[in-house]
């Protein structure tokens, strides 16, 4: 996910936070519900975003390991 990706769900998650907040000071409780909603949302999507870099990671660093045996073995074979 992008830094873009990950400033848009911080945001969502702020502003999440910033309705809740004046849903509960208001007595609106359908806005603090939404500011939930909204925080639950940003939560999720920068989760995503965490688990979309790990496996990107995992995926790159078993390519450099399948990589390199298949380099050590054409070495293996050509002696």
């Amino acid at each position: 996910m992008s830094l873009k990706d990950k400033a848009e769900a911080k945001g969502q998650r702020l502003l999440g936070d910033a309705e809740e907040r004046i849903g509960e000071a208001a007595g609106n409780e359908g806005l603090a519900e939404q500011g939930r909603e909204h925080q639950a949302e940003g939560r999720l999507k920068e989760v995503a975003a965490e688990v979309k870099e790990t496996v990107a990671d995992t995926v790159e660093k078993a390519k450099d390991a399948a990589k390199d045996a298949a380099d050590k073995a054409g070495r293996l074979f050509k002696k």
